[in-house]
């Protein structure tokens, strides 16, 4: 996985999704899981992990936020999340629903879990925006960055840009089997 620091340093308006040229569909270069299906900066993504790359994105604060977890890198916080929506989808519901039960409520209980991690985010850059990540990568000199700064990930909450918001719970949908 890339240093989000290092990332967020880009240039800007460089790490925005678009779409794959023909014959560039390969594994996600984050997560090494699912398909990618977008690219950003050169970077083939899946669904799970554009966000952590489309710094640049508009919407992006609504879709993700950082999260203080420097024990697991992006990638397994990707699969992490990729389940933990899977659980919640075998039902037909979503993490986000209310009076969640079994699998559902469990995965819930997971999410928030990670969810509370921006504490440590807003602890460390003084925001849990990954829009205002930028501004923050600046900041940090290198003494920081030595203290574990890049201990910071994307928490992706399922929700998609505003021009498909339901995209990402559809695509976790279809690789559920039926039965």
């Amino acid at each position: 996985m890339e240093d989000l620091v290092l990332l967020a340093r880009s240039s800007h308006g460089a790490l925005v999704a678009s779409a794959l040229g023909p014959g560039e569909a390969d594994a996600c270069r984050c997560c090494g899981a699912a398909p990618a299906v977008l690219q950003v900066a050169g970077f083939l993504l899946c669904r799970t992990c554009v966000p952590a790359f489309a710094l640049d994105e508009p919407g992006i604060d609504d879709i993700a936020s950082l999260i203080w977890l420097p024990h697991v890198d992006q990638g397994v916080l990707g699969r992490i999340v990729a389940a933990l929506h899977a659980a919640a989808g075998q039902q037909g519901l979503t993490i986000h629903d209310v009076d969640l039960r079994g699998q559902a409520a469990l995965a819930r209980m997971a999410f928030d879990a990670l969810k509370a991690q921006e504490a440590g985010a807003i602890a460390r850059i003084g925001t849990a925006r990954p829009s205002a990540l930028r501004t923050a990568a600046l900041a940090l000199d290198q003494v920081a960055r030595r203290r574990g700064e890049t201990g910071l990930r994307v928490l992706f909450n399922g929700n998609w840009f505003a021009n498909a918001p339901d995209r990402y719970f559809e695509t976790i949908r279809s690789r559920i089997p039926v039965g």
